[in-house]
């Protein structure tokens, strides 16, 4: 690929920046204060860690450069400032620094993709062991759990710890309340309904966190040999537009009024952990953000007015109505050595009740992973399989 080079350059003393056309045709704006705190050099940035060695405080908002000039061919913008400081930026790299026109990062900023009951028989799958030893496939698995959000992973060791070493390929696993991993099994004065053979409705998980675990992985190492226990997964997101375009009432409700969500018990330690927030959520650029779902977990306090109780029951009975629709449902038995890979926050799950033989048992690993870690290892893995520069 050509290596971009500027053909004009125009400066613009009332606005504060220059005006720069590339030779692809670009024409971008550079504000002087902007070019001033990114200078390259070797007192103002420090190249091995990739950070900024300048303060803001040294720094003069309404500063105007003394001179400039394109060297080398207009590969590179030479800028001189009043206190004779001199700073160097290449074409190529200010060619991508377009401001609110830059490229989306296609690591945070996906193209989701929506789904129902027509993947039943059809997630997608990948082998554990491949995921291990191939950076394309973990790649790909990654990709997955960030477009769709759902993925099985089959062929894993039907032992304890292999949701650590899956997790140890994207960065490590998160710690909760319940420790670094835990056992999904029928137990005595269970700390969590997941630890009984009872029905689960579909939810997401830890929403009483500030900070909700965003990769959960569930590995069947022996699964019930009785009736029961099929895993049940929903898209969050497919639901989300359904009820925004048939029920806007409750959809508004939904998105602006606060539930409330606590746990409280005695696993690892003792803990009463709670927090509130909206079931839907979107970001500061109206995308999509996640889903806090969870009937089990609902506090019986209510922070909303009180006038309003009645409707946000009405609105919430319609989002689990609209999730258990059959066309957005998906089924699936796990297998002993199969892991369901999720996205927690935009995914709900659950699982039908069971019934174990005698002498029987049925047990889960469940672990979980940050999307901050996941992500950083998705831009890693970009930069080595697909030529992916730093800003």
């Amino acid at each position: 690929m050509k290596t971009p080079c500027f053909v004009s350059l125009t400066r613009d003393d009332s606005a504060r920046w220059y005006r720069m056309g590339v030779d692809n045709g670009y024409e971008g704006r550079y504000p002087y204060v902007w070019l001033r705190d990114n200078c390259r050099c070797s007192q103002c940035y420090h190249s091995s860690s990739w950070q900024r060695s300048s303060k803001v405080a040294d720094l003069d908002p309404d500063v105007i450069p003394s001179s400039e000039e394109l060297i080398d061919d207009g590969r590179v913008l030479r800028v001189i400032w009043p206190d004779g400081h001199r700073s160097e930026f290449s074409a190529e790299w200010l060619n991508r620094q377009r401001f609110s026109e830059s490229e989306k990062d296609v690591v945070s900023i996906p193209e989701l993709q929506r789904w129902g009951g027509e993947l039943n028989r059809n997630i997608p799958t990948f082998v554990f062991k491949k995921l291990l030893q191939d950076d394309e496939e973990l790649y790909k698995w990654l990709n997955v759990l960030t477009t769709k959000g759902l993925a099985i992973v089959k062929d894993a060791p039907l032992e304890t710890g292999a949701g650590q070493q899956l997790a140890e390929k994207v960065a490590y696993l998160k710690t909760t309340i319940y420790g670094k991993q835990f056992q999904v099994s029928s137990k005595h004065d269970a700390s969590n309904l997941a630890y009984t053979n009872i029905a689960l409705g579909l939810h997401t998980d830890l929403p009483y966190y500030h900070y909700t675990p965003g990769i959960q992985m569930l590995h069947c190492i022996v699964q019930a040999n009785g009736l029961g226990g099929e895993n049940q997964f929903v898209d969050g997101l497919n639901v989300v537009e359904q009820v925004k375009t048939e029920f806007p009432d409750a959809y508004k409700l939904l998105t602006t009024q606060n539930v409330n969500f606590r746990d409280v018990g005695d696993d690892c330690r003792a803990y009463h952990i709670k927090t509130d927030r909206p079931i839907i959520e979107y970001t500061k650029s109206d995308e999509f953000h996640r889903i806090t779902y969870n009937d089990m977990a609902r506090a019986p306090s209510m922070t909303l007015p009180v006038e309003k109780v009645t409707e946000m029951y009405n609105a919430i009975k319609i989002f689990n109505q609209v999730m258990y629709r059959p066309e957005n449902l998906v089924q699936h038995r796990l297998i002993a050595g199969q892991i369901a890979t999720f996205h927690n926050t935009r995914v709900l799950h659950g699982r039908s009740a069971f019934k174990v033989a005698e002498a029987g048992r049925r047990h889960l690993e469940g672990g979980y992973i940050d999307w901050d870690e996941a992500h950083s290892r998705m831009r890693v893995l970009r930069e080595k399989l697909f030529g992916d520069k730093h800003l």
